[in-house]
């Protein structure tokens, strides 16, 4: 048996990158007075925390910001880079206040001073950094949300798109953080709070592009139908083609199936996407060449 632990545990290593596996996290629905039994056996660090992926995404994330602006970036503290981060965009705030948190957990990991342990379900990160009392407890699954957000924003530039989407996906991504953070203290103390637009299924997204819409009253109304109406259980991105434009248009934007004419300039595919779709997308969008008189199946 343990033999197949073990090479199940390889083969998600080497195989798991594509896999649609279910995403654990807790909920509370009110306060805890009992504990569940476990066994004697503890988790390492390495059994919960990704610390090599936890750095490269700090070291690519810090990478990129200073390539938008070395000058902004050089010979800056760590806390002074965060201060200087952009923040034009709701995008850039929540990538500032990621890079926040990474940079703590940096420190924690590599500062003489810096404590890293598992407890409770928690991964608890301390350390005394230029007189200032540095600590971090969060969840493993905090950990790879972290991560996830810094592949999801880098990988942004490069696919299809556009800001407003990538900021909805974004704002997501970082509540779900902020929900398995249990205590927070730097320099500032308070993370910044982003108010919740709604909610953005970010675990899985349904292409569709044959949408039909019909423009009326200043307002384009899509034809959802009653089976997909719940944007929580079909969180459709409608792939369309408006004045020669491609637009990407979640089902979140809309609201009861239609979005007025004003807005639909937010969701246009990023630059050069908008006349046609990388090629990678083409496995995305099957067809099947129907023949008459062949039967289906």
């Amino acid at each position: 048996m343990k033999a197949l632990n073990n090479l199940l545990a390889e083969n998600r290593t080497h195989f798991g990158a594509a896999w649609s596996l279910p995403e654990y996290r807790q909920v509370e629905l009110y306060t805890k007075r009992k504990k569940l039994p476990f066994s004697a056996a503890t988790p390492t660090n390495e059994d919960v925390a990704d610390s090599l992926g936890l750095h490269v995404a700090t070291l690519l994330l810090e990478s990129f910001l200073a390539s938008k602006d070395a000058e902004l970036m050089e010979g800056l503290s760590s806390w002074q880079k965060y201060l200087a981060l952009p923040r034009t965009t709701a995008s850039e705030k929540m990538v500032a206040e990621v890079y926040r948190i990474l940079r703590l957990y940096r420190i924690a990991a590599i500062h003489r001073d810096g404590h890293i342990e598992v407890s409770e379900g928690l991964v608890r990160m301390s350390c005394t950094f230029k007189r200032c009392a540095l600590s971090l407890n969060i969840t493993p699954a905090g950990l790879a949300l972290l991560a996830s957000f810094v592949h999801i924003y880098l990988d942004s530039f490069r696919q299809p798109y556009g800001e407003a989407y990538v900021e909805l996906q974004l704002l997501q991504y970082f509540l779900d953080i902020v929900a398995e953070i249990r205590k927070f203290a730097d320099e500032d103390r308070v993370l910044y709070q982003f108010r919740p637009r709604g909610f953005f299924n970010r675990h899985f997204r349904l292409d569709c592009d044959n949408p039909r819409y019909v423009f009326d009253d200043g307002r384009y109304r899509f034809d959802i139908g009653a089976l997909y109406a719940d944007p929580v259980r079909y969180p459709i991105d409608f792939f369309v083609v408006i004045k020669d434009i491609l637009h990407i248009v979640p089902v979140e934007a809309l609201k009861d199936g239609a979005m007025p004419e004003a807005d639909l300039h937010r969701w246009q595919a990023r630059e050069p996407y908008r006349s046609e779709l990388p090629p990678e997308f083409r496995q995305r969008f099957g067809r099947e060449t129907m023949v008459v008189g062949l039967p289906m199946t």
